[in-house]
């Protein structure tokens, strides 16, 4: 990470700028989680509509576990336009004081964009992996992530863990166009060789753990299914920066503003068409050098049609 161009150090930022994340605990008022969630378990669990979804790429009605919380995870939830009033709420918490204030003391910047969302109910057990593959500043490295407790999160429930310092690893640079798959089972393999180093503390209701884009994190497995995991997750960039991923800037980005803080959505509410666009764009995911080779061909016609 690249401190050069960030104000003076605070003890919060220093020790980010080591490990690579930073835990805050009780940030986030319970009167906002309360609000949120039983929002949630009215609208949006009963809902028959198809959601995107961060864990499979695709739009699905939700699905229930015996004890009746939704499998898969939620993506973009602070913009839904077919369930404003939680959406309000969702953002209400993104960008909240409490919350810039912590993302002020941890990386030394005043101003933030909200890029992406989500929300699990069950654990979804997400592999390890860094955020920069997906999602990152440009130049790289200087969005970061959030994990917010939405309720005391059992350790039977899967609890979310990062590597320490893993921020310094790349897994990837050896091999041009990398496909996604191997890179995951990169992860795997250094998660599991490096086991000694997972952090994943017991989160209480509104404490947030934060991580930078390329910390290495992921979710341990459940061990009873009975008790439910019900967390936020936020990503952010400093305003300053432009967006994109490991591969590439992203350029326009279309903005929207809440409570004074730009926010961007990746995945639009579900329509047949946007369900077929989405399905192309997640086979293409495994294969960067396909998805450059389509950038490059849409730019060429961008310009001839010009």
């Amino acid at each position: 990470m690249n401190t050069a161009i960030a104000p003076a150090l605070s003890a919060a930022n220093e020790y980010y700028e080591e490990n690579g994340y930073y835990l805050c605990r009780n940030l986030i008022p319970h009167d906002m989680i309360d609000r949120l969630m039983e929002r949630y378990r009215r609208e949006i669990v009963p809902s028959r509509d198809q959601f995107f979804r961060q864990t499979t790429n695709v739009y699905e009605p939700n699905k229930l576990t015996k004890y009746g919380y939704v499998k898969q995870s939620f993506l973009d939830i602070h913009d839904y336009q077919r369930y404003p009033e939680f959406s309000r709420f969702a953002r209400d918490i993104y960008t909240s004081q409490p919350v810039r204030q912590a993302l002020e003391e941890i990386t030394g910047f005043d101003s933030f964009n909200l890029m992406q969302t989500m929300l699990f109910d069950a654990n979804t057990a997400t592999p390890a992996h860094q955020d920069w593959w997906y999602l990152d500043s440009v130049p790289r490295g200087h969005l970061l992530a959030g994990w917010f407790a939405m309720e005391d999160i059992d350790e039977r429930a899967g609890r979310f863990y990062v590597l320490p310092r893993s921020w310094r690893v790349e897994l990837h640079g050896d091999t041009p166009n990398l496909p996604h798959s191997e890179w995951l089972a990169r992860m795997a393999d250094y998660t599991q060789k490096h086991q000694e180093q997972i952090y994943a503390p017991a989160l209480k209701k509104g404490d947030v753990l934060f991580w930078n884009s390329r910390t290495i994190h992921g979710s341990l497995p459940t061990l009873d299914p009975k008790f439910s995991r019900k967390s936020l997750t936020a990503h952010y960039m400093p305003s300053q920066f432009k967006f994109g991923d490991l591969f590439r800037e992203i350029d326009p980005v279309e903005y929207k503003i809440y409570n004074g803080m730009k926010f961007f959505r990746h995945a639009p509410d579900y329509t047949f068409t946007r369900k077929l666009e989405m399905t192309v764009r997640a086979s293409l995911d495994n294969s960067p050098l396909i998805g450059k080779g389509l950038r490059t061909v849409k730019s060429l016609f961008g310009k001839s049609g010009a």
